[in-house]
């Protein structure tokens, strides 16, 4: 029997990356990953939890927040 992996989405961010995970028929989560330590034991999510309602929105003015900085 094989296992099925769900459909996974990887977004670089700096030094850290955001996976997105959706599971059909579930409530989707995210990891926030330090994908630049040295050994692979580093590499691993820092913070995961569920993906809620307002975060798009948090997003979109933290990205609104760092063009206004200049970043």
């Amino acid at each position: 029997m094989t296992a099925l992996v769900a459909p996974r989405a990887r977004f670089p961010l700096a030094h850290l990356a955001v996976e997105v995970v959706r599971e059909r028929g579930s409530t989707p989560f995210f990891a926030l990953v330090a994908c630049e330590g040295l050994r692979p034991a580093d590499r691993k999510p820092i913070f995961s939890g569920p993906v809620t309602s307002d975060m798009p929105a948090q997003l979109r003015a933290l990205a609104d927040h760092l063009e206004e900085a200049g970043a």
